[in-house]
């Protein structure tokens, strides 16, 4: 079967004939004509500047190190280049690999990776840092209460020390006092992440994390403080001591004794 070939508007010749014969294997206006032509029926399609001849993908990569190490002037040069079309200089090395697949790829319109710089996207090199590692890690978090959740806690606990209803103030400055308190008090974690290149079932990779956390804040210790803090506390205190000694004596007549023999 042969091969099909094209005119020079693109339309397709017939084997046989005198166009057919004269015509070109790539459609005209399918790769930007401005590079070299089809380099299908190239062994190793790579060209390389001051290297005779084509090289493979491996090669060019050697190369590429080789710049590195025994060329630096060279080297700067190629990694300013790929920093001018907005890549971050950390991900030079992956575009000189997907420049060398790209000239090696089926109908590619150049030999030389170099003319990858011109067409290539910088977006897809944004963040193109090291993917797989561990990193430290610290976390701080403060719990801030709304009026509601403020309110249940000093209710609650004014209820508990004074045996009677928070008012409207206490409640409001009790919140606040909690929301401040909290900010100084932050849950702590310090540990390590770890990312690891995927596999079955986890086609995205895996991360684990390990470290140690700290509590934070206490409401209810910052409520108990405050209910205790307020005037009527020390009266409140004295009646229920009062009634725990009557309920006492009720249960046991004989408890009095006990209470003068051991000073209470």
């Amino acid at each position: 079967m042969s091969e099909p070939r094209y005119g020079p508007n693109g339309e397709s010749l017939v084997p046989g004939t005198k166009a057919y014969e004269q015509g070109s294997p790539i459609r005209p206006g399918s790769v930007n004509t401005s590079f070299t032509p089809n380099l299908n029926s190239r062994e190793n399609p790579i060209s390389l500047p001051g290297v005779d001849g084509g090289v493979t993908i491996d090669q060019g990569k050697a190369w590429f190190k080789f710049l590195k190490n025994n060329n630096r002037q060279r080297y700067n040069e190629m990694i300013a280049e790929i920093v001018a079309r907005g890549v971050p200089k950390s991900a030079a090395a992956k575009v000189w690999s997907d420049a060398l697949e790209w000239v090696s790829s089926i109908n590619s319109p150049s030999s030389r990776p170099e003319d990858y710089f011109d067409v290539l996207d910088p977006s897809d090199y944004q963040g193109a840092t090291k993917k797989y590692g561990t990193t430290k890690v610290r976390d701080e978090r403060v719990t801030q209460y709304s009026p509601s959740s403020g309110a249940q806690v000093v209710s609650d606990t004014m209820e508990q020390e004074l045996g009677r209803t928070a008012s409207a103030n206490e409640i409001a400055a009790g919140t606040t006092g909690m929301n401040a308190a909290a900010m100084k008090e932050p849950s702590i974690f310090e540990g390590t992440t770890t990312t690891a290149p995927g596999g079955k079932g986890f086609e995205l990779g895996s991360t684990s994390t390990k470290g140690t956390q700290t509590t934070g804040f206490d409401p209810t210790m910052f409520a108990r403080n405050f209910a205790r803090s307020q005037p009527d506390f020390a009266e409140s205190f004295a009646a229920k001591n009062f009634l725990k000694l009557v309920s006492g004596l009720l249960t046991d007549p004989n408890a009095i004794g006990q209470v003068v023999s051991d000073g209470r």
